[in-house]
């Protein structure tokens, strides 16, 4: 029955565009083709994104008796690309600059009647790093610097992670060339021997417990996970590496989809 009246449809459609029958045909084929293209491209943009390994600066901008200061210009830059932000403070004068590729920053604000402000800062993979700024009255082209500040405990995420950081890196006496012997020093982590067959993957990391196949792996939100045996499908040095990220529990948007942990590389510029 069905099938009857999918066929009087495809006859009438034949009919009122004067396409022959089996035209029709080769039309809807094609168009659904494409509708399943559209949600593969739209479903792969959103993997990537969620993958981003990058993280957010964000603050409170006041003057000296803690009034907040609406509209102040701040700009965020980072110190070793040039890569530059600008944001303005809102009418509570708080401000945030998402999506920050991990590394050393500076915010410097601008705002009439107040002194310039900077002040540095280290973004780190997943995390909000916290930069108040505390304006002072002044001419605009007085500068004031104040310590750098770096990512604290985050109170509005319960995500479960660490952050292993180029200064940590670059102090420790690896036994190996393996980039993922980064994770011995995380806790609840596990790192074990595999096949010596497989010179990629010569290390396994079991993130609480759980199988070390289905930790999630990802180089700048690439993935490198080897999809049959788990474990990496590429080895890197650690000298290549700027921050190496774990996740463990209730991921955030820097960490792709795992069934156990994540770990995620942020390679050096």
């Amino acid at each position: 029955m069905a099938a009857g009246i999918r066929d009087k449809n495809l006859d009438w459609l034949s009919h009122q565009s004067g396409l022959s029958f089996g035209a029709v045909i080769s039309l809807g084929v094609l168009s659904v083709m494409k509708l399943k293209t559209f949600f593969v491209v739209l479903f792969a943009c959103f993997s990537l994104f969620s993958q981003a390994p990058v993280g957010t600066i964000a603050g409170t901008v006041t003057d000296d008796s803690g009034a907040v200061v609406v509209g102040a210009q701040l700009t965020v830059i980072n110190v070793e690309t040039g890569l530059k932000r600008e944001v303005k403070s809102s009418s509570e004068g708080q401000y945030s600059v998402p999506a920050l590729p991990a590394g050393r920053y500076e915010v410097r604000s601008q705002m009439a009647g107040f002194r310039q402000m900077l002040r540095p800062a280290n973004v780190v993979v997943g995390s909000t790093t916290t930069v108040d700024l505390k304006l002072q009255v002044g001419s605009v082209t007085e500068v004031v610097n104040v310590d750098a500040a770096t990512s604290q405990i985050s109170y509005d995420s319960h995500k479960i992670d660490g952050v292993v950081g180029r200064t940590q890196i670059e102090a420790l006496p690896l036994n190996g060339r393996s980039f993922l012997q980064l994770a011995f020093l995380e806790p609840g982590v596990g790192v074990g021997t595999q096949s010596l067959a497989q010179y990629n993957a010569q290390f396994g990391v079991s993130v609480l417990g759980a199988s070390s196949g289905k930790t999630a792996l990802t180089v700048d939100g690439g993935n490198v996970r080897n999809p049959l045996e788990g474990g990496t499908a590429q080895n890197f040095s650690q000298e290549m590496v700027e921050e190496f990220q774990i996740s463990s529990a209730n991921f955030d948007l820097s960490t792709g989809i795992a069934a156990s942990g994540a770990i995620n590389i942020v390679s050096r510029s």
